[in-house]
């Protein structure tokens, strides 16, 4: 017997989280866009869709995020820490390669120098994930190691039971225990059988391609300017992924006083590498989308041992030359050894 969540009690459930003090985000529609929006009913979610267009990253890496208040004075600068509040938000109906996004750059966030900006956010929320039982053909989560129902980066799996009257329900960590803990009477007892998980079918070999990129003569393959011949920089993949990580910090204000604010930034921008001088050591396209994947499948594997990619595919869905990551790694893997 496993604990199940009926369909027809998730508004109950909702009810009972906000009266333990949490904030409850779902993916819903917004200005014709699919992402995490805070929730109040469960006609408000949108649980059928293989994947939001927006990841819940947007939520723990901000794409812009005051820091510093600062006011210079004669003598002195006065600073003031600008820290996000204490909230407790549960994220439902999170997909694997999503909750498994975060688990991915936790390390790099808690490497030489801790983010708090990032871990408050982190210690304060409970992921909340369904598993797949569909998928497209953009999905990949199999070809990078992970599954269609993995638990990385989760508290909580929900699995879609068979008759489709909800889910089954597992706490996988402390904070999902305690989650679980607000609604017991919510919860109950059943046999009913799970729906399986949805087939990924692998697309590249990982292997092939961590191996012929760890190759120091890849670096500078004809292969390069061939596969990024159609990239314009937009950087839509890099803002669309669960991983990315790169940011910029600026100082706005006048003379006197002002905000240094952290802004999401881009590798795949032909400025991110400029020097004040006018070097520029990726000043082209073909090298910056080396960058881009030298640093997710050999650079980040290289420090961490992961890959920083969780296979969800937006990459390629949204890139507006039909381009995305999948088509290089599957020509890396086909390439003759």
């Amino acid at each position: 017997m496993t604990r199940i969540l009926l369909h027809t009690r998730l508004d109950d459930c909702l009810a009972a989280w906000r009266a333990s003090g949490y904030s409850v985000l779902a993916p819903s529609k917004s200005h014709e866009l699919t992402r995490f929006n805070e929730v109040q009913h469960a006609s408000d979610m949108a649980l059928d869709l293989v994947l939001p267009e927006r990841t819940i990253k947007d939520h723990f890496f901000p794409q812009t995020e005051p820091l510093i208040r600062y006011r210079i004075k004669k003598h002195e600068i006065d600073t003031e820490e600008m820290v996000p509040p204490e909230l407790k938000r549960i994220f439902f109906g999170v997909r694997p390669c999503d909750a498994s996004g975060l688990a991915i750059d936790d390390p790099l966030f808690g490497w030489d120098y801790k983010d708090e900006y990032w871990f408050r956010r982190r210690g304060n929320s409970v992921i909340v994930t369904i598993a797949c039982t569909s998928a497209d053909d953009f999905c990949m989560c199999t070809s990078v190691q992970l599954s269609p129902d993995s638990t990385k980066g989760s508290d909580v799996m929900l699995t879609p039971l068979k008759d489709g009257r909800g889910w089954q329900v597992l706490a996988l960590t402390d904070r999902g225990n305690a989650l679980l803990e607000t609604i017991p009477s919510i919860l109950q007892e059943s046999d009913a059988e799970p729906a399986p998980p949805a087939s990924v079918p692998v697309k590249f070999d990982i292997d092939k391609v961590t191996a012929w990129l760890a190759d120091p003569a890849s670096f500078e393959s004809h292969f390069w300017k061939e596969i990024s011949q159609r990239c314009i920089g937009c950087a839509s993949c890099t803002f669309l992924c669960p991983t990315c990580h790169c940011f910029d910090i600026q100082d706005e204000g006048d003379t006197y006083s002002g905000i240094r604010r952290k802004n999401w930034d881009s590798c795949s921008f032909a400025m991110f590498t400029m020097h004040t001088s006018g070097h520029n050591p990726r000043n082209t396209q073909s090298t910056r989308w080396r960058q881009r994947i030298m640093h997710k499948f050999n650079y980040y594997r290289g420090k961490f041992d992961v890959n920083s990619c969780s296979g969800c595919g937006r990459c390629t869905r949204q890139c507006p030359v039909d381009m995305g990551i999948t088509e290089t790694l599957q020509s890396i893997s086909n390439l003759p050894r």
